[in-house]
């Protein structure tokens, strides 16, 4: 809401001090190396500070905290109970040796915890804001899972659903390195806006606006929201406040546009979200061929209104004006998924490379569309163009080896296209070696969650999503990571976010209907696939999936049958979801079958084959563990 909020009790734990009393808890030794109670706790604790108290009943505990189907039934299966007198127990031993400021107690009767202060509000020492020291590092590198009773648990409070909690009172403390300077700044660039009429000029008001977040992203003193989260505020007026809330940041800049002939006037200014107050603006005038120089100005500029330290070149190489010009038109055509735009990239960066082959971004650009190009295309990658994309962000790297970025896209490719999990391991660190960005610590995530590591992942992801809140991709990855772990309703809140902010996306709502599947909801889902399949016939894989775990067997393996065609699907239709189509209907044989060709394309949904809850069922049979083996899981 906007305005001032309310007081707070200050006679209760803030948040903060709630989610600092939890980490000392799964700290202990009463709760280390104990993965069932402390899942419970933070479910719990968490369910409270967001709200939602009447989702902590034993009917919903049992499916989201331990893994049932929605239709068990907690008379003859009393795991919830059971697992919460363990964990009163649990507790009960914790407080014996500790007299901490803040307790959390589960009282009987109930699965709502109760938190209350006992002590001083002092901070312990060596500790800001409720967070410990060890909070303050990066998470931990890739590489083999350690064994659980030498696994630090300092981090595990690093949770996406409490991360604005969080990361509100401490967020700088662990979006820095051991031993850096801790800033409470943060700063968001809100897409510059075209004044004029012509269109055709857009391209460049979005390429100044991630010029300078670029610039302003180097400042280790400034926590620099990604242009994911910012460009979901394009072309709407909101307030400078309302945007700081939903994005967690101290600043906000804007700025415009305005064209006369070949002359541009940009102006921007600066606001303090905690009044609305205006910090600083300026004015530029200036002709084509200058634009380098302004947008190095003006984030200067405003790195000295926030005095923190100068913002240092972007690059090693200051590209050729013309060139530059060319590298902005594609990034504008490549921000349009649909084949023509990036034909017109793809000309005009060839051109950008001819006039200026030093240009290391124009590589990485080129890269990435050659990688994509076939999804926009709706057909399969080629392995030329796999080999092609890795190629063209090795050059870009070779020119500058600091382009975060490219690191995380060459891990990427690395890792779903041929299954290098060292090498995309490799290229993550090398993404995070001078502080952690958005897409890498979301890649990071997912290499986690392939291998089952989630505990992990979910540090990884909660940074991203303080550094990219509302980016679509970013929310796609934290929906698809809460669908393999088993909680559904946290997925399907994501898919359900993106899905109001753009009705029209197919994939989420594809995931949005998986989800309701999985958690018993497939009347549900089989009522909207329609809509779907009417679109993309392939999406019929919700109709099989739905009634096979409705029981009507029969009319599933018919249409699943069909959509087979002959052993040939369309190119459309991933082997992958014909397994899933298999496995929901109990049928390994044919699930493995399904999933080899997979593997064999590659398609990048086989990497999920060890921690899809549609697959937990086969995870014992042989044949399922050798696909396993196959891919490196």
């Amino acid at each position: 809401m906007l305005g001032e909020e309310p007081e707070r009790d200050l006679s209760q734990p803030s948040e903060a001090e709630v989610m600092a009393a939890l980490q000392r808890i799964l700290d202990s030794e009463a709760f280390a190396g104990v993965e069932r109670p402390s899942r419970f706790l933070r479910h719990v604790v968490e369910g409270v500070l967001r709200g939602q108290q009447p989702a902590l009943k034993e009917s919903l505990l049992g499916v989201d905290v331990f893994r049932r189907i929605a239709s068990w039934d907690p008379r003859t299966d009393p795991i919830v109970r059971q697992e919460a007198a363990r964990l009163r127990k649990r507790l009960a031993r914790y407080y014996q040796n500790e007299s901490p400021n803040v307790r959390i107690e589960l009282p009987v009767g109930t699965y709502v915890p109760v938190f209350r202060k006992v002590a001083s509000q002092t901070a312990f020492p060596g500790e800001s804001a409720g967070l410990d020291e060890a909070s303050r590092s990066v998470p931990r590198a890739l590489g083999p899972a350690p064994a659980p009773a030498a696994t630090p648990r300092a981090s595990r409070w690093l949770i996406p659903v409490a991360a604005i909690v969080v990361f509100v009172v401490g967020a700088a403390s662990i979006l820095t390195r051991p031993h850096a300077s801790v800033s409470p700044l943060s700063i968001v660039v809100l897409p510059f806006t075209n004044l004029g009429a012509d269109h055709s000029k857009d391209y460049f008001a979005d390429g100044l606006t991630d010029e300078i977040t670029g610039l302003l992203a180097r400042n280790p003193s400034l926590r620099v929201l990604a242009r994911t989260s910012a460009f979901a505020f394009k072309g709407k007026a909101a307030d400078v406040r309302e945007v700081g809330r939903q994005l967690n940041v101290t600043h906000v800049l804007e700025g415009s546009v305005e064209w006369s002939g070949e002359q541009a006037r940009i102006s921007a200014h600066l606001e303090r979200v905690s009044d609305g107050s205006h910090v600083w603006s300026a004015m530029y005038d200036r002709r084509g061929g200058d634009w380098l120089a302004v947008q190095s100005e003006l984030a200067e500029a405003v790195a000295g209104a926030l005095r923190v330290n100068p913002v240092t070149q972007a690059s090693r190489h200051v590209p050729n004006a013309e060139a530059h010009e060319l590298y902005l038109r594609a990034a504008f055509d490549l921000q349009n998924q649909v084949v023509d735009s990036y034909r017109r990239a793809e000309d005009a960066l060839r051109q950008a490379l001819s006039i200026d082959p030093q240009y290391a971004n124009a590589w990485y650009q080129m890269g990435v569309l050659k990688f994509n190009l076939s999804g926009v295309g709706m057909r399969r990658r080629t392995p030329d163009e796999v080999a092609e994309a890795k190629s063209l962000c090795r050059r870009a790297l070779e020119l500058d080896p600091d382009l975060a970025d490219v690191h995380a896209q060459l891990a990427y490719i690395l890792m779903v296209s041929e299954w290098d999990w060292p090498g995309a391991e490799q290229e993550l660190g090398l993404a995070s070696r001078n502080g952690p960005r958005a897409y890498a610590e979301a890649i990071r995530a997912l290499w986690l969650a392939y291998h089952g590591r989630f505990p992990e992942a979910d540090e990884h992801m909660a940074i991203a999503r303080v550094l990219d809140p509302v980016g679509s991709q970013t929310m796609i990855y934290q929906g698809a990571i809460r669908h393999w772990e088993g909680r559904y309703a946290e997925a399907i809140s994501y898919w359900q976010q993106l899905l109001d902010r753009n009705p029209n996306q197919l994939n989420p709502r594809l995931m949005l209907n998986y989800a309701y599947i999985e958690s018993g909801q497939a009347k549900l889902a089989l009522a909207q696939v329609e809509p779907l399949a009417s679109k993309r016939p392939m999406y019929r894989i919700l109709d099989v999936m739905a009634l096979a775990h409705l029981g009507r067997r029969e009319e599933a393996t018919g249409l699943l049958l069909r959509l087979e065609s002959d052993d040939e699907p369309s190119p459309g239709m991933f082997r992958q979801w014909l397994a899933l189509g298999w496995a929901a209907l109990g049928d390994h044989e044919q699930t493995v079958k399904w999933l080899a060709k997979s593997a064999d394309l590659p398609e990048f949904q086989a990497l999920n084959l060890a921690v899809n809850p549609s697959f937990a069922a086969m995870r014992t049979d042989p044949a399922f563990q050798a696909l396993v083996h196959r891919i490196g899981l």
